[in-house]
């Protein structure tokens, strides 16, 4: 586990309530829909994909955003937005391999994390940093949970 501060970004990023098991559906539907929306735009993507769960429960509804982060904001009108991501003070850890398997990786750092006496916020970021696909070995996320 590192505690780290992640700088502030420019993010081109699609937001919704959903639940834990609605979050791979929300994924297929929007992410090729975004990413061909920021193509015709000609946004630069600067940073890897990520997911942030906003006040995250497994058990009931909480805000997912995915985010591009991008290097400028540009005019645009649909359904997708601009936001600016403030610096991010967080405890990370990585997760190798399957997406479907990252809740092993989070039962082992969620403990960790909460032993080392850092208080949780709302606010939990997946980083994207290697994907090849759902079930891939060789995925690499970085999971970040905000801390005080």
């Amino acid at each position: 586990m590192e505690v780290k501060n992640v700088d502030p970004a420019k993010v081109f990023y699609h937001s919704e309530e959903t639940t834990l098991n609605g979050v791979h559906g929300v994924a297929n539907r929007e992410i090729d829909k975004m990413y061909d929306e920021a193509k015709k735009m000609g946004l630069e993507e600067v940073a890897p994909l990520q997911f942030t769960y906003f006040g995250f429960s497994p058990e009931t509804s909480f805000t997912l955003e995915i985010a591009m982060v991008v290097a400028e904001e540009k005019p645009y009108k649909g359904q997708y937005k601009f936001k600016d991501m403030d610096e991010f003070k967080c405890a990370s850890t990585i997760h190798n391999g399957s997406i479907n398997k990252i809740g092993e990786t989070y039962e082992k750092f969620m403990p960790e994390l909460v032993k080392s006496g850092n208080k949780m916020t709302d606010q939990i970021r997946e980083v994207y940093l290697k994907f090849i696909d759902l079930d891939s070995p060789e995925n690499v996320t970085e999971i970040q949970v905000g801390v005080n």
